[in-house]
């Protein structure tokens, strides 16, 4: 598409065969796998989510809450010449915003969340991190995430940037910790997958690199204090298999 190689109004075809790849690469391994990977075993721990309450919670409100105080960190310490929490074209919802959100949110969870976090955070994640510890399994995760989307963040506009790929790393990290410290629970990282579409669609993004320096940087703080917590909840116990 960015070569003009394929016609943009056919932006669907691709677009939903690459969305739907994690999932369906790992139907494809399943089957010839015997079995090795078992998708309906993955599956099986969204079963628990009345008891997982709290994570959901936590997984659905913590980025976008982070993503919020930062932008109002940058305008009081002057890096933004005036306090803007949404994006320019959600603005006039105003209030509408309470019932649009949920409506948003809710519906997202079965598109990229369940296409994605079964194979992210479902399969590989604690296959990466039994093998070569939490930091360097969620790394190459996280980096392939990245690169994962880039042919579609292109069409987009989206160029690769440091700032843009330590920006999506910070999130991965942050949906790897909510998964582990729920216990591995799928619902977990698929509502902290969606909140971070939430956060795309409706929050405000600042084109000043300082301030997206500085949101960056609470990011990374977040990921510390739940790699700590990680750390507490006996983690490198719960990945001994």
């Amino acid at each position: 598409m960015v070569l003009g190689l394929w016609p943009e109004e056919l932006i669907l075809i691709p677009s939903s065969l690459g969305g739907i790849s994690p999932i369906l690469t790992l139907m494809i391994i399943q089957k010839y796998s015997n079995h090795a990977v078992d998708l309906e075993q993955i599956f099986n721990t969204t079963h628990t989510w009345s008891k997982k309450k709290p994570w959901l919670v936590l997984s659905a409100f913590i980025l976008p809450t982070v993503i919020t105080i930062g932008n109002v960190l940058n305008f009081i310490v002057g890096n933004e010449s005036q306090l803007i929490l949404l994006n320019s074209e959600r603005v006039e919802l105003r209030l509408a915003l309470i019932v649009i959100v949920p409506l948003t949110f809710f519906p997202g969870l079965l598109t990229s969340p369940l296409f994605e976090e079964p194979g992210w955070r479902g399969f590989a994640l604690t296959k990466l991190q039994s093998r070569f510890g939490r930091e360097c399994g969620s790394l190459v995760i996280g980096s392939y995430w990245w690169l994962w989307h880039q042919m579609s963040n292109l069409y987009w506009g989206l160029y690769p940037t440091p700032i843009s790929y330590l920006s999506m790393l910070g999130h991965s990290f942050v949906i790897d910790s909510l998964f582990n410290l729920s216990g591995h629970n799928l619902l977990t990282a698929m509502f902290a997958h969606q909140s971070i579409c939430i956060i795309n669609i409706y929050l405000y993004k600042s084109p000043n690199n300082l301030s997206a320096l500085f949101i960056l940087a609470i990011v990374w703080a977040l990921v510390l204090v739940l790699r700590v917590f990680e750390s507490k909840s006996g983690f490198q116990n719960e990945l001994a298999f």
